[in-house]
């Protein structure tokens, strides 16, 4: 090949150089259609928060359900007007701080109360032997023999210096009795029971001063 056409090839090769370069940089291709094409190049809109929806209501917390108060306790009923309230009577006698009820054993209360004023006997109408009595200041203790053992079967008080547990005392008022005691009137005789214990007060007339105690007895109860 002659310089010539190594002239002329080259400057064909510039020429085609030269057009590539001035002309556009990408060729967009063919469109399809029913496609939507998107320009890489454009700005890119700030996306939005996507709308609360009508139907979405704030959270409330779920509360407990109220607890209904709890019944107050029933109360006793009233005792009816003019009713006084009867409590079970406990019918024991204390004496120098010993307790004492009828069918306890003698010696351990004998022992325990010291030496008496007195101490006699008499022939039993109630029981096998003899009555055997003991003396002290406002009290006599009568002892019986009972299936072998010596027993306190009567518990007397002889004058107004002793009071008894229910409060009552030789010469009080017969008012002050059914006050403490209540009971029925049996010909001046008022009789209270308590377990295998009597209690037996009588009254008397004592003038202007009314009816009063004259005599109290703690027995051995009989079955009626």
């Amino acid at each position: 090949m002659n310089g010539t056409r190594w002239t002329a090839l080259a400057l064909s090769v510039m020429v085609l150089l030269a057009l590539a370069a001035c002309g556009p940089t990408e060729t967009s291709p063919a469109q399809k259609p029913g496609v939507v094409y998107v320009d890489p190049n454009a700005a890119k809109a700030p996306t939005a928060a996507p709308a609360a929806s009508p139907t979405d209501a704030p959270v409330v917390p779920e509360q407990a359900p109220e607890q209904e108060p709890a019944p107050a306790p029933a109360e006793s009923p009233a005792p009816e007007e003019g009713e006084a309230p009867q409590a079970p009577l406990d019918l024991y006698f204390e004496y120098r701080g010993v307790r004492i009820e009828p069918m306890m054993e003698a010696a351990p209360v004998l022992a325990a109360l010291g030496e008496p004023l007195q101490a006699f006997e008499a022939d039993s109408c109630a029981y096998i032997g003899k009555d055997l009595f003991y003396a002290y200041p406002g009290v006599q203790l009568t002892v019986n023999e009972v299936e072998g053992v010596a027993r306190i079967t009567v518990i007397m008080v002889t004058d107004d210096t002793v009071t008894i547990p229910q409060g009552l005392r030789i010469f009080d008022e017969e008012e002050k009795l059914l006050d403490l005691l209540g009971g029925t009137d049996e010909n001046g005789v008022y009789t209270y029971r308590s377990g295998q214990t009597m209690l037996v007060v009588q009254v008397k007339d004592a003038g202007d001063d009314g009816r009063r105690i004259s005599f109290m007895e703690y027995q051995v109860a009989v079955d009626q």
